[in-house]
């Protein structure tokens, strides 16, 4: 790669971690999705706000009401700008896969994946809510998201992802990050090859009462 490319290519991930930083909605922002409820004191169990908790709940602390116990999982986010055609060698479009690791009920390992496209043009970048992420999903972004994973709290997942896992745990309460593990990341950074860049880290969830 010529010093001009090199260059280039080093502006426009200064630019996209910028744009990250500042388009991501942050944890607690996510948070406010959910209802809260005062964790102990003479308000325990009833429902209270993060921006006026000292008055909703004096001498406790609000949190978010969880209707199941934590569950510890793996999740693996790969992001190809560079989708290929395997038989023809063509390139072109672009594509996020999201996979989750969760432990079943029965004790099993349950793997849950799903591949995200801009099925109206491939060859942009994919975009998610913007609830979870305000940027096109490309290579630079997760390359930019991967030092502080825990910018991805309270985030949920997409609407099929959701139902496999409130079937799965038989409950209707929306799933959501609640903790991650940034000591733990692993990353493929292949934003100037062909190959995807790839972020996996432990993640725990839960499920929550969402606000109506």
């Amino acid at each position: 790669m010529t010093p001009f490319r090199t260059l280039t290519a080093l502006a426009a991930t200064l630019a996209v971690a910028a744009s990250v930083h500042a388009a991501a909605p942050q944890p607690d922002t996510r948070q406010g999705d959910f209802v809260h409820v005062c964790r102990g004191g003479a308000r325990k169990g009833l429902a209270c706000t993060l921006a006026t908790e000292p008055q909703d709940c004096p001498g406790s602390e609000c949190v978010v009401q969880t209707v199941s116990p934590t569950i510890k999982g793996t999740l693996t986010l790969i992001v190809h700008d560079e989708v290929t055609d395997w038989a023809a060698g063509t390139a072109g479009n672009r594509a996020v896969t999201v996979l989750l690791e969760v432990r079943g009920p029965n004790g099993g390992t349950e793997l849950l994946g799903a591949t995200y496209q801009n099925l109206a043009d491939p060859t942009l970048a994919p975009l998610a809510l913007s609830n979870v992420i305000a940027v096109e999903m490309d290579e630079f972004a997760l390359r930019s998201v991967a030092p502080a994973v825990s910018g991805l709290l309270f985030a949920q997942p997409e609407s099929t992802m959701t139902e496999a896992l409130q079937t799965l745990f038989g409950t209707s309460g929306t799933p959501a990050l609640v903790a991650v593990t940034d000591r733990q990341v692993l990353t493929a950074d292949h934003v100037l090859d062909g190959l995807a860049t790839v972020v996996r880290f432990k993640v725990k969830l839960q499920f929550l009462q969402p606000v109506l």
